[in-house]
């Protein structure tokens, strides 16, 4: 039976040529975008959930209420470890990690930097990775040795098995390599590439036992079984019983949910990167969506031309489930075919996709399981998109079919298919003004006024050896002709590495503890990153010796601190006293879609490993950096010398929303365009239906521009029923979006006028096609037969 459902249905996609074409194509091009989409939310989704014990490992949370909020933070003190696991029968392994600067690693004259961690043996009983040689556990128990991936090895030695071999780490420490393991999946939300044992920082005397000090992420693994609820319960008071910290509270946060929902709110996880794949998935949806609505629109603008057939089939005997069983054949096949076309998009376009998502994804024509996968997938949506054909075409009575006296009926005075065509459009218009409204955002943050001169201004990370010999250095780079000032920093420009909220100042409520970065700088910091002084004078120890516990605030920190008059005034942090000599516009050092946070630079006291190094406007940027290198090289032969360049990095904070845009702009041009190519289905078989009536309408005197008007006012209305209900949940839901971001811009009104515009636009340009064609035929041609 089925057989005879193929072929029949075969023969009718043969006869109806240009549709059967516009179904397969618009249902290929979405079911590509669909798989394409998928692909990449699988792949989000298993990110760190392929550990053994997955389901029993968490990552170490906090959260403390200040100033009315409360702000949650997933680092800890050096103590925690050991402390929780006294204190915790349940915590079976606990481990810290160190997220610091990148190692510089050495073998003879082969160095280079790389993703580093120093973390404890038991961060390799808690999370699986493969080994190739060596115990990963019992490398890290000594601390002179170190745990390299393969690839790591590979760039040292030329080979993977290099156990014995000594790597010299920062210019200074010996290490032997105890153990090789595989490189870390792409899955991974760890970047690490080399290990090396927290023993290390503790034999160097880097270690404080000072409860204040967060300075790790902290992971454990629960004992199996153990209730989540129960343990967080009793384990909010952890380091108040540890500190005199009791507004802090603990709790444990699962690691397969950490890196897609890792934004807190008032202590409470409100989602993170699963919201974008949530968008995502929906708007893949939309564009499979729109895709089928193709194909029903076309399939119950047929009825007519099947009416007959339906007839004559129900007089012969076919019952009502053979008739459904016909059509559904038709949309399954037209499935399949349109399925071929989405495999042929997914192979050519999946490397441009994995370029746009900045991820190597899996090759999923290479796993079993998508083809089992897809055989279902083809099926549901056959099914889906051709079940109210089918149940509307099989329910004709035999008289009328036959007359040919059938109409689809309306629902409270509206046409089935007008509502699909008004649904079609209504995405279309959300997803174009959606669109318009990230690169506004996007286009506003990026005009923003950062406080820093980020052009013709880099940084480099130092070693101990080039800052021993900073005077030395400095004075060499400062004599290299297109340098036009040098300061020696804390951390780089683009990053907030370090902030606290225990500062005090006069007359500060010992209540009162907002959250201050910090940052430092030796010689003319501010003048070297661009900052604009408002009041007093720059930081400069070679001209004040002093300077090295003077600090410059920003507008922010100034307002919050609640001076009159700023300079000359005390604040104390970490027990060291920095006086204010400066004021400066607030300038934004992490992302440029948050506020300006409040700021204390201080004098170089604490110390710093990155030169900032600013060279003129005019300068030759090449030959500036390969005279700038040369001194480094001087100085520190075995350091490689890699300068960032500060207006590259700001711009790199922009990629997540730019991914966001381009993906909506690649949706969206399919999504218009499968819409188009239904719009012109249709325009088709209407004016091709009513082709007698045109004529008449010629014959009686009509022009060309009034039959076009006539062909085209129906969708023309459809369209502009599709703005008007897109517009408003457009501004809603975007309006949300927009207040995710501490700095953002309004929603323009004008925008929804020009996309309604764009919209009607291309609908009317896609339907005008066929309603010239129409309007220019021949009516002799078409009235002779009557």
């Amino acid at each position: 039976m089925w057989k005879n459902y193929l072929k029949i249905a075969w023969r009718n996609i043969k006869r109806s040529k240009g549709y059967a074409l516009i179904n397969i194509g618009g249902l290929g091009i979405g079911m590509a975008a669909s798989i394409l989409l998928l692909i990449w939310v699988q792949f989000e989704m298993s990110v760190d959930r392929f550990h053994e014990d997955i389901d029993d490992i968490y990552a170490v949370w906090r959260s403390g209420e200040f100033n009315g909020e409360i702000a949650s933070w997933d680092y800890t003190p050096a103590p925690y470890v050991a402390a929780v696991k006294e204190n915790y029968p349940e915590v079976e392994e606990a481990t810290h990690i160190t997220e610091w600067d990148q190692l510089l690693l050495a073998v003879g004259e082969n160095s280079f930097y790389e993703e580093s961690t120093f973390t404890m043996p038991s961060f390799f009983r808690i999370f699986t990775f493969e080994e190739l040689y060596g115990d990963p556990v019992a490398a890290l128990e000594e601390p002179n040795s170190i745990v390299l991936t393969e690839s790591v090895a590979l760039k040292l030695f030329g080979r993977t098995d290099a156990i014995g071999e000594s790597v010299l780490a920062q210019n200074q420490l010996e290490l032997e390599v105890k153990a090789v393991i595989r490189d870390l999946p792409e899955n991974t939300n760890f970047p690490f590439t080399v290990f090396l044992p927290f023993k290390k920082l503790e034999q160097l005397g880097w270690v404080d036992d000072y409860w204040l000090n967060n300075s790790y992420r902290t992971f454990v693994k629960l004992a199996k079984g153990t209730d989540l609820s129960s343990f967080n319960e009793k384990f909010k008071g952890f380091t108040a019983s540890q500190s005199d910290q009791p507004e802090i509270t603990d709790f444990l946060y699962p690691m397969k949910d950490l890196y897609l929902k890792s934004e807190f709110e008032n202590g409470v996880a409100v989602g993170g990167r699963i919201d974008m794949l949530q968008i995502f998935l929906v708007v893949s949806i939309l564009v499979l969506t729109i895709a089928g609505i193709n194909f029903v629109n076309l399939s119950t603008a047929q009825s007519d031309q099947r009416s007959k057939e339906v007839g004559i089939r129900k007089i012969s005997g076919a019952n009502w489930g053979m008739l459904i069983g016909q059509f559904l054949a038709e949309s399954i096949l037209i499935a399949v075919a349109a399925y071929g076309v989405a495999v042929i998009l997914v192979s050519v376009s999946f490397d441009s996709f994995q370029n746009l998502v900045q991820q190597e994804l899996p090759n999923p024509f290479s796993q079993n399981s998508f083809w089992v996968i897809s055989v279902i997938y083809v099926l549901v949506i056959g099914v889906l998109a051709g079940s109210y054909p089918a149940f509307l075409l099989s329910s004709f009575k035999p008289a009328l079919a036959i007359k040919s006296k059938l109409n689809v009926n309306r629902s409270f005075g509206v046409k089935p298919r007008e509502v699909l065509v008004v649904f079609q459009f209504a995405v279309v218009v959300i997803l174009v003004s959606s669109v318009w409204i990230v690169r506004d955002q996007i286009q506003f943050v990026q005009n923003r006024d950062l406080g820093i001169k980020k052009e013709n201004l880099v940084f480099h990370q130092i070693s101990e050896e080039a800052m021993q010999k900073a005077t030395t250095v400095r004075e060499k780079i400062m004599s290299i002709p297109e340098v036009s000032a040098v300061s020696f920093t804390f951390s780089p420009i683009t990053q907030i590495w370090s902030n606290t909220n225990m500062m005090n100042w006069q007359g500060k409520d010992p209540d009162f503890r907002p959250e201050i970065s910090r940052y430092s700088g030796d010689v003319k910091v501010a003048e070297t990153l661009g900052f604009e002084i408002l009041e007093g004078r720059d930081i400069d120890v070679l001209t004040y010796p002093s300077d090295s516990t003077a600090a410059l605030i920003n507008e922010s920190a100034a307002e919050l601190m609640g001076f009159e008059d700023p300079v000359g005034q005390i604040i104390i942090d970490d027990e060291i006293e920095f006086r204010i000599v400066g004021v400066v516009k607030d300038f934004i050092m992490n992302s440029p879609f948050q506020k300006a946070f409040p700021t204390l630079v201080s004098g170089p006291i604490r110390g710093g490993n990155h030169a900032h190094i600013r060279y003129h406007e005019n300068a030759d940027i090449q030959e500036a950096l390969a005279q700038t290198e040369e001194v480094f090289l001087q100085l520190d032969p075995n350091t490689p010398f890699e300068a960032t360049f500060v207006d590259a990095e700001h711009a790199r904070k922009f990629r997540s929303e730019e991914r966001v845009s381009l993906l909506t702009t690649l949706f969206t041009s399919l999504a218009i365009l499968i819409s188009c190519m239904g719009l012109f289905g249709l325009a088709t078989f209407i004016a091709e239906r009513r082709k007698k009536e045109i004529s008449v309408r010629k014959v009686l005197g009509a022009s060309v521009i009034g039959v076009v008007a006539l062909i085209s006012k129906e969708f023309t209305r459809l369209v502009f029923i599709s703005v008007v209900i897109g517009v408003p949940v457009t501004w809603y839901f975007m309006s949300d979006w927009l207040m995710t971001f501490d700095y953002h811009t309004s929603i323009n009104w004008s925008l929804f006028l020009w996309t309604g515009i764009l919209t009607l636009f291309i609908a009317l340009l896609t339907v005008s096609s066929q309603a010239i064609k129409a309007a220019l035929i021949n009516p002799a041609k078409t009235l002779k037969s009557e």
